[in-house]
């Protein structure tokens, strides 16, 4: 054989060799591609749902939010209700000792008077 051909041949071997390590890091990088566009679907997927169950609890948390506001305006109505008939119930009680004073006083000027009177 003659000089250029081995040379030739040789290079021919190089580029080959070359080559198929290319292939090969082309058919794994592939791979590796189709397994990231597999992950990306799922975690696409999975950051959808995410975002569904956040929008409902967001929606439960306004609700939430709405009742709490509601409830604190009626414990706060309720307050205001109870210290005005602990108020009423006060002065009606102060109203009722009064009355029922007037009623001992009077019961006891009858005793008398029945007492006095002429028989």
């Amino acid at each position: 054989m003659s000089y250029p051909l081995t040379s030739a041949q040789e290079r021919r071997r190089n580029n080959e060799s070359k080559a198929n390590d290319y292939y090969e890091r082309v058919r794994k990088q592939e791979q590796e591609l189709k397994l990231l566009q597999t992950k990306l679907g799922t975690t696409e997927k999975q950051h959808a749902d995410l975002q569904s169950q956040k929008s409902e609890l967001d929606g439960k948390m306004r609700q939430l939010a709405t009742s709490m506001d509601a409830t604190n305006r009626a414990i706060v109505d309720l307050r205001a209700q109870i210290a005005g008939k602990k108020q009423a119930i006060g002065r009606d009680q102060e109203e009722m000792v009064k009355y029922q004073n007037e009623v001992l006083r009077l019961d006891h000027e009858i005793g008398e008077l029945m007492k006095n009177r002429p028989r």
